[in-house]
């Protein structure tokens, strides 16, 4: 009897071990699964902040980007009003001239070259510096109140076109609009290139021996020194039969007010625009500037140099 309650007992004993160990067990695994639970919790709540802190990131650079690009839309919509602000004042500049050139012409019953011999004359210099620092530019201005320094600058790299003398760029161009021009039947000839100080000097004071004044003589011919000839970029036009005046009827002028641009030529001294240049409009006279300048003047309606680079012009 005793022995079977020995037995008894230590069965009683193994059983309340194993389920003591089995409760244990249970435990240990109910705490790794809260563990488990806990860090998982903790992964999918970073996941979700980092997820929100890269979307508030993201929503924030995309509004940055999308603020800086509305930014610089009006900055360039900006420079282009300023920018047709400024074209337009020049076109009016052009405008206005034409206009009161126009008013004056119809209240006197004067052509614009009378008009122009009426301006005061002015003493010419020999010892005159009026702003041209850099006389070999492409797009320099020489008008009557702008002259080479020195007076005598000469081009230094002066060619032969059509028996008169060219700077090699403007030669080059002449050249290839010429061919140009009499492939489409609308050809001409050069009666006039680069003049010298001294060719100019001979030349303006045979104009006021002819005209009995200097007044008349700044009408039609620049003193030396203020000579566009002088610059080896300008050239007078013809076609036969046909010289100054009435080149501007010929078919050869209607060629070059449409293709001229394209080899980076302009005319210089438009209709209506004396007290710009100074001059009486000379359709014979065009003048190498570059095809991107001539196009631009051309795209954005300015006829003059003046206008375009707001440079002063007129008498002298």
């Amino acid at each position: 009897m005793t022995y079977f309650l020995l037995q008894y007992t230590h069965m009683r004993k193994s059983i309340a071990t194993r389920q003591a160990q089995a409760h244990y067990n249970v435990m240990r695994v109910r705490v790794r699964h809260q563990r488990i639970a806990m860090w998982l919790g903790v992964v999918l709540l970073a996941s979700a902040c980092g997820l929100f802190l890269s979307y508030t990131n993201w929503s924030a650079t995309n509004q940055i980007n999308q603020s800086n690009k509305s930014i610089a839309q009006s900055q360039q919509q900006a420079k282009q009003y300023i920018a047709l602000a400024k074209i337009n004042a020049k076109k009016k500049v052009e405008s206005d001239a034409k206009a009161q050139t126009a008013a004056q012409m119809a209240a006197t019953g004067k052509s614009e070259a009378d008009l122009i011999a009426a301006w005061p004359a002015a003493p010419a210099s020999t010892t005159a510096s009026c702003g041209v620092s850099d006389p070999s530019s492409l797009t320099v201005i020489i008008n009557k109140k702008h002259c080479f320094t020195p007076l005598n600058w000469t081009p230094p790299d002066l060619t032969t076109i059509d028996g008169h003398q060219m700077r090699n760029i403007a030669a080059t161009h002449m050249t290839a609009m010429m061919q140009a021009a009499a492939t489409a039947n609308a050809g001409f000839s050069i009666t006039s290139g680069y003049r010298s100080y001294q060719d100019q000097l001979v030349v303006y004071n045979e104009w006021v021996r002819i005209n009995g004044s200097t007044a008349l003589a700044d009408s039609v011919s620049a003193r030396p020194g203020y000579s566009e000839h002088q610059t080896g970029l300008a050239a007078d036009l013809e076609t036969p039969g046909c010289v100054l005046e009435c080149f501007g009827k010929t078919p050869a002028y209607a060629w070059l007010a449409q293709h001229a641009a394209d080899y980076g030529f302009i005319r210089r001294y438009p209709d209506g625009l004396s007290s710009i240049t100074g001059y009486a409009p000379e359709p014979w006279r065009w003048r190498y500037v570059g095809a991107t300048v001539a196009k631009d003047m051309k795209a954005k309606g300015i006829q003059t140099l003046e206008a375009y680079y707001g440079v002063s012009g007129g008498n002298y």
